[in-house]
This record gives structure tokens, C-alpha cells and sequence, in this order.
């Protein structure tokens, strides 16, 4: 199957058959569900293509929230997952052994930047999490956890607890898991400190170790009772928010000497996102606990811990959920790293991200409300702003519908709501993504000129 047009508008979106869709749905599932951030129902979808329910294709930058790492009906994961569920559907691998679930920890373990590892698998980068706290403070038997304001972390109580996206993640649900303490993220564009982290990477580094020691764990939380620091080595919702170079082995030292364990969530960096196995590696730093999700089977439910085999041996049983990595979604966990990697698809992440950084870039310097484009392999983020760098959430929403309504999903997201979101599926071509850079730039154009009378959903 293949789309012979793209993007291809045959009824402006939302269409009827999406409109009465939506109506359905707002009658029988909870707002809880998610934030919609497209008035889009899709039917079905091919690489980094989505055809919606009323004909309409689409040029995918989203790839559900990044989790469609191998695109759409990629025939070796049908292949794969049609060949596992005629087999067998479910065994559960708490009380019995299965070879595809094998397999893929194998590979993981592999591909990880950590020697030696071991694995526990969850079903979401959620419940992820709440493993990996689960761990931290049964290996260490602290109590305290250092988080980074920013962080999105996830919805299950243990991850909610720790993230510190936007204050309605936890509006009504208190009292959460205790013994939290957040600190600002190094974000070289904008942070607490007002430093150029572009210009002045070492400052702002400092600059943060300096709170972090001084304030933090000398007045706030006592460092001989803290477990573990969790951070993302991009942080994803926050803005795709990439720190100095060197942050994470400074950072990892300052742990070290307080013997804190450190620990990278990668549900959404990870899996070749940007250009590497894991964005840890960017970094050159080795933590001691690594979390993965959303593309690892591309997108159908597989999460988990990679962790230092020492700090492993927890409770039998006391990581146990039902459905995780049973024989079907191992399968597809199995086909997805296969794929990555005999088509080459960390290749693929840096080039054609490094193509859409560049022409990025060349639109900046002619748009002046572009005031960040930021980010590493198919992991992009632009920055919309008014005069002195102050957010316009108002202006990205624009651009964002309109895009929308010319063919590209293109979402809108970020700390501040400002920020336009580029995580395509890893297979996407040179020729869509120059296509959607079109796009997008068109859609500034006629939200700059006045033309928008919409705005895309965001977090708020």
C-alpha cells in the first residue's frame, strides 16, 4: 500500500465522518483520555503518511507522540505480528518464559549504553516509571527523588508524582508519592538564571551545579537520603529542550560524590528518536537506570527499565503486569529494532534530521518570531515568540491549524505552549520532509499575514 499524492485535501479537515466521530466519542469517553490536538480521525496510514477517515492524507510530523518509529503498516512488522497472534496471543511472562520476550531484551541490552544490564518490562512509559522509582528506592532504601521542572514523565500516579510539565497534571489528584524535590532544567535558550547557554555553555552549567549543591541539597533535601535523579536527556514536552554538551558529566560527578544514583528517561529520546540507539549517547555519559517506551514497538504498548544488573534483583514478582511483553507486542518490539537497524534508520534520523535543522535555520534568520530552532536527529523544536524572546502561544496555535488544514500535522506543545513539535515517523523521506517544511512555512506565512481564525489544542 502506498499514497500516490501527498498531502492530499479532498474535504477541509474535519470532514463530516471525523465531525460525527468526534461527536461519538464525546459522549461515552472521558476528557481524561488525552488533549486533542487535532480534530483528525485516522483511518489508516503508510511511512510517515496518515489518511483520515474522510480521504484526506496527510504528512505525519507527529508519529503519536513519537511512538510510530517504523511509520505505518511497515510490511515486516505486519508480517511479524500477523505471524505471533496466529500462534499465540498471550502468555505471561510473570509466570512463564517466552522466547520473543527473550529476544528483544537481548537486543536492548545490546543497543544499551549501559554494560551489562538488565530488564523489566512494563506496558507504557508511564507505568515505565514507576518502575524505575520502584527500583531506586529498593536498591538504595532512600527515600528522596530529584526530578527536572519541565519533565512530563507520565499519567500513572508513581510518574505523575515526579513530572513537572504543567501544574493541571496534578490539579485534584493530591496527595501524591512524597519526597520529591525539582530543579530547573539547563535550557540554553531560556532559564531561571537569564544565561546565553548557546554562548556561555560552562556558565549556565555551573550555574546549575551551583543551586543544585548549594541550595538544593544543602538546605532543601539531605543528599545521603536521595535514591536517585531522573532527567531526560532532551527534554520532550517541555519544548524539546536540548542541554549543553557537557551537562550530563558534570552533573553525573556531583551524583557520584553523594553516591545518588542517576537515571535518563528515554521513553521518548530513545530508540533511534535522535539519530542514536539512545540520546544518552550523545552525551557521553553511562547512567545507572534507562527507561524506554512509545517507539520500541512502534507505538503497540512495550516499556521498560534497562538498569545496572546489581541494582536489579527486587522482590520476584514485585515488577509484575500482566500483559507486558507478551508474545504479539514482542513481536512488534522485535520486528521495530530489526528494522531500525537493516534499514538503517539512525542514519536515516540524522540525515534527513539534519536536512530539516537546516532549512529550519534558513527560516529563522528571515522569520524573526522564530527565536529557537533546537534539537538532535527527528527530534525538532521551533520556538515561536513576540518581541524579547516572550512566548506566542497564540501565533504557534495558528501556524499549527493551518498546517492542519494544508495537510501536515504539525502539533503545537512545550513549557509555555509555544513551541512546534517535529517528531516524524524514522522512516520519513527527504522529499515528504521537504514537502512538510513547506508546509509549514506557508502556514506562518498566512498566520503572520492575518488569514488564521483557528488555533490547535496544547497543554494548558
Amino acid at each position: 500500500m502506498s499514497f500516490d499524492e501527498f498531502p492530499k485535501i479532498v474535504v477541509t479537515p474535519p470532514g463530516p465522518k471525523a465531525k460525527g466521530l468526534i461527536e461519538r466519542e464525546k459522549k461515552v469517553v472521558s476528557q481524561g483520555l488525552g488533549v486533542k490536538l487535532f480534530p483528525v480521525v485516522p483511518e489508516r496510514g503508510y511511512g510517515a503518511l496518515i489518511e483520515d477517515v474522510d480521504g484526506n492524507v496527510f504528512i505525519d510530523f507527529l508519529a503519536g507522540a513519537a511512538a510510530a518509529s517504523t511509520g505505518y503498516a511497515h510490511p515486516k512488522l505486519v508480517k511479524e505480528v500477523q505471524e505471533q497472534v496466529s500462534k499465540i496471543q498471550h502468555s505471561m511472562i510473570g509466570y512463564t518464559y517466552s522466547k520473543r520476550a527473550i529476544e528483544v531484551a537481548e537486543i536492548l541490552a545490546e543497543k544499551s549504553p549501559l554494560e551489562g544490564p538488565k530488564i523489566l518490562f512494563g506496558l507504557s512509559g508511564s507505568d515505565a516509571m514507576d518502575l524505575l522509582l520502584k527500583i531506586a528506592r529498593f536498591s538504595t532504601r532512600k527515600p528522596w527523588v530529584i526530578a527536572f521542572i519541565g519533565a512530563y514523565h507520565g499519567q500513572t500516579y508513581g510518574a505523575t508524582s515526579i513530572a513537572a510539565f504543567q501544574s493541571s497534571q496534578k490539579r485534584g489528584f493530591s496527595p501524591l508519592v512524597p519526597n520529591v524535590v525539582w530543579i530547573p532544567y539547563p535550557n540554553p535558550y531560556r532559564n531561571p538564571w537569564r544565561i546565553d547557554g548557546y554562548e556561555n555553555p560552562d556558565e549556565l552549567i555551573n550555574a546549575f551545579l551551583d543551586y543544585l549543591e548549594y541550595y538544593i541539597l544543602a538546605h532543601v533535601v539531605p543528599p545521603d537520603e536521595v535514591s536517585v535523579l531522573i532527567a531526560e536527556p532532551i527534554q520532550g514536552d517541555a519544548g524539546i529542550v536540548v542541554p549543553p554538551e557537557g551537562f550530563f558529566k558534570e552533573l553525573k560527578k556531583v551524583l557520584d560524590e553523594h553516591s545518588i544514583l542517576f537515571a535518563m528517561d528515554e521513553v521518548q529520546t530513545g530508540i533511534g528518536r535522535t539519530g542514536k540507539w539512545f540520546a544518552s549517547e550523545h552525551f557521553k555519559v553511562e547512567p545507572d537506570f534507562l527507561a524506554f517506551g512509545k517507539g520500541v514497538a512502534s507505538g503497540m504498548g512495550l516499556s521498560g527499565v534497562i538498569g545496572k544488573a546489581e541494582l536489579m534483583d527486587m522482590t520476584s514478582g514485585s515488577a509484575l503486569l500482566t500483559p507486558a511483553a507478551n508474545p504479539v507486542i514482542s513481536a512488534a518490539a522485535y520486528a521495530t529494532l530489526k528494522i531500525i537497524e537493516e534499514e538503517k534508520l539512525l542514519e536515516n534520523a540524522q540525515k534527513v534530521g539534519s536536512f530539516i535543522m537546516k532549512r529550519l535555520k534558513e527560516m529563522q534568520e528571515e522569520y524573526e518570531v522564530i527565536g529557537d530552532v533546537r534539537g538532535k536527529g527527528l527530534m525538532i523544536g521551533v520556538e515561536i515568540v513576540k518581541e524579547n524572546k516572550k512566548p506566542d502561544p497564540e501565533l504557534t496555535g495558528k501556524i499549527c491549524w493551518r498546517a492542519f488544514e494544508l495537510g501536515l500535522i504539525l502539533p503545537s506543545y512545550g513549557m509555555f505552549g509555544n513551541v512546534v513539535r517535529i517528531t516524524p515517523p524514522l522512516v520519513i523521506t527527504q522529499e515528504i520532509a521537504e514537502k512538510g517544511l513547506e508546509i509549514m512555512e506557508q502556514a506562518l506565512k498566512d498566520a503572520l499575514a492575518g488569514k488564521v481564525m483557528h488555533k490547535t489544542v496544547t497543554w494548558h
